[in-house]
């Protein structure tokens, strides 16, 4: 638990510098480098791909796809994706002896998924007013959610969630990371409602019943994320995806719910906005 709470510190540090720059292309650079190791995990520690090749050209396009908001070059994502598309089937083409289709499709899933999702926080950013805001509950339903329901499971869990996918988790400990990351949302945003208030004199108008229900379905998603991790690592017979984070696992450990949380909220606000 020590080295848990010690990892988790340095983690919320690095946050909190990586947030500081949000406004500036060191945040792209920031999401950039999550996708690449979280794609690198997922593809070599799984073993679903074997080729270096394959997972060089998928780096690669994970280290690209943050930027393609930002940069707003046209005709970038399609051009980009269609090269990384085509250097797959060539390199299929002319390794298919040693590479099965399986691998291609596999990588290129893996590869297209991930940096998608997660820049949806770069999405936010570039396209939202207070986008930081936005972006800080994603953190507290994916994070915040998980923390509350490891802690009431351990307290109270009794039936089993999904006992063949992840034995530990439990119905009481969804519940309460639902019902927990639901509140932390409706405080965090009356606190960031004070802040605009008295640090920068900007009224703002918080929807709170969209803020109450858009936080329960943010954390809900949260829980399918750690459930499809927990899947693909048990399928490959692993614990962890990585080790860069001691006591958690790698970066893939730590932002499974990311993949879920991010888009949907993305999506969500474009409809129901929690800041009128």
């Amino acid at each position: 638990m020590k080295q848990r709470v010690i990892s988790a510190l340095v983690g919320l540090a690095i946050l909190f510098a990586v947030l500081f720059l949000y406004n500036t292309i060191f945040f792209n650079f920031a999401v950039s480098l999550v996708s690449a190791v979280a794609v690198f995990e997922l593809l070599h520690a799984t073993g679903y791909v074997k080729s270096r090749l394959i997972l060089v050209y998928s780096l690669a396009y994970a280290l690209v796809v943050p930027f393609f908001s930002t940069l707003d070059i046209r005709g970038m994502q399609i051009w980009v994706t269609v090269g990384y598309f085509t250097l797959m089937f060539a390199t299929l083409l002319a390794q298919h002896e040693k590479i099965r289709v399986e691998e291609i499709a596999v990588a290129f899933f893996f590869s297209l998924l991930v940096p998608m999702a997660l820049s949806t926080v770069v999405l936010m950013r570039d396209r939202f007013d207070h986008g930081i805001f936005y972006t800080l509950l994603i953190c507290v339903a994916a994070w915040v959610a998980d923390s509350a329901a490891y802690f009431v499971g351990r307290a109270c869990g009794k039936h089993k969630l999904a006992p063949l996918v992840s034995p530990h988790k439990t119905v009481e400990g969804a519940v309460g990371g639902v019902v927990v990351s639901a509140g932390f949302f409706l405080l965090f945003c009356l606190g960031y409602e004070q802040v605009m208030l008295h640090v920068y004199s900007q009224q703002i108008e918080i929807a709170w019943l969209h803020a109450l229900w858009i936080g329960m379905f943010c954390s809900v998603m949260g829980i399918f994320g750690d459930l499809m991790a927990s899947v693909v690592k048990r399928q490959a017979g692993i614990k962890d995806f990585g080790k860069i984070m001691p006591g958690h696992g790698g970066v893939m450990d730590r932002f499974d719910s990311f993949l879920f949380v991010a888009p949907a909220l993305y999506l969500v606000l474009q409809i129901f906005p929690i800041i009128a």
